[in-house]
């Protein structure tokens, strides 16, 4: 079995990517560039691994990005046996677009003639969070310490808090927004078609007795939890499924272990 050696080749002047290739080769290309770059560019990375299909690509990316693309963690692996870095050139003043410039320039092949690919869908980065009640806000919200350790806890399992109190019509002043909120949605238009909308495009919901909690169960009742406290949730509704928590009793863990059963 023959040793790998790298071959790193970043300037295409004189020869093509295509031009190193032979057939069986290992060969890793290092992407350097930002994310709208990576996203034009891998119809091109998808064609060339098309029109070559003897040669094993293998595909090294960074600054998040590997969170999605890419099969090579090390950049500086030793097991391939060329390695090339893309210049990616600009298009300012062409008429062709950067990944025709670096398919021409660089890699040695026809553009293809998709721009972008499809991307994956992903699950929603956000968790709504209602801690209020309009009518009866004593017996209904929860505590400030209880929401700041939910809201923490949902940050911590790497979603977006977002609270999804809207200052409707029948608003109660009484209901101010607790200081630890960074992300609500508190002097944008209150439209239920909004809440809905924000409801069914978030990953889960966590509601005290209120309109939104109610939204939420005709919505995805089973990435809804309740915030229980002085309203037993059997007189809203008679589903078992419905998960709750008494904020009354609450413990540190509790939303983690709801998020984490959603997965």
């Amino acid at each position: 079995m023959s040793t790998r050696t790298k071959y790193m080749i970043e300037e295409f002047k004189t020869k093509k990517l295509v031009e190193y290739l032979q057939d069986g080769q290992k060969v890793l290309i290092r992407w350097g560039h930002g994310l709208g770059d990576l996203i034009m560019w891998l119809p091109a990375y998808d064609k060339l691994k098309s029109d070559y299909p003897s040669i094993d690509f293998h595909l090294y990316v960074e600054s998040g990005q590997e969170e999605i693309w890419g099969d090579e963690k090390d950049k500086d692996s030793q097991e391939y046996d060329l390695v090339f870095s893309l210049n990616y050139p600009m298009s300012e003043g062409s008429e062709m677009t950067k990944t025709q410039k670096c398919c021409k320039e660089e890699i040695g092949i026809e553009a293809p003639a998709e721009e972008f690919n499809k991307l994956v869908k992903m699950e929603s980065p956000f968790v709504a969070i209602h801690f209020n009640g309009t009518a009866l806000p004593g017996s209904v919200n929860c505590p400030e310490e209880t929401a700041r350790q939910i809201w923490q806890e949902v940050k911590d399992f790497g979603k977006q808090p977002i609270e999804i109190h809207y200052e409707h019509c029948w608003h109660n002043p009484f209901n101010a927004k607790y200081g630890f909120i960074d992300v609500s949605v508190r002097g944008y238009q209150a439209k239920l078609s909004n809440l809905i909308g924000l409801i069914q495009r978030s990953f889960a919901v966590i509601a005290v007795a209120s309109g939104p909690f109610v939204v939420a169960m005709a919505t995805m009742p089973e990435r809804t939890l309740y915030l229980e406290k002085s309203h037993p949730l059997k007189t809203y509704t008679k589903r078992t499924d419905i998960k709750k928590i008494n904020i009354n009793e609450y413990q540190p863990g509790m939303i983690k272990t709801f998020l984490e059963n959603l997965k």
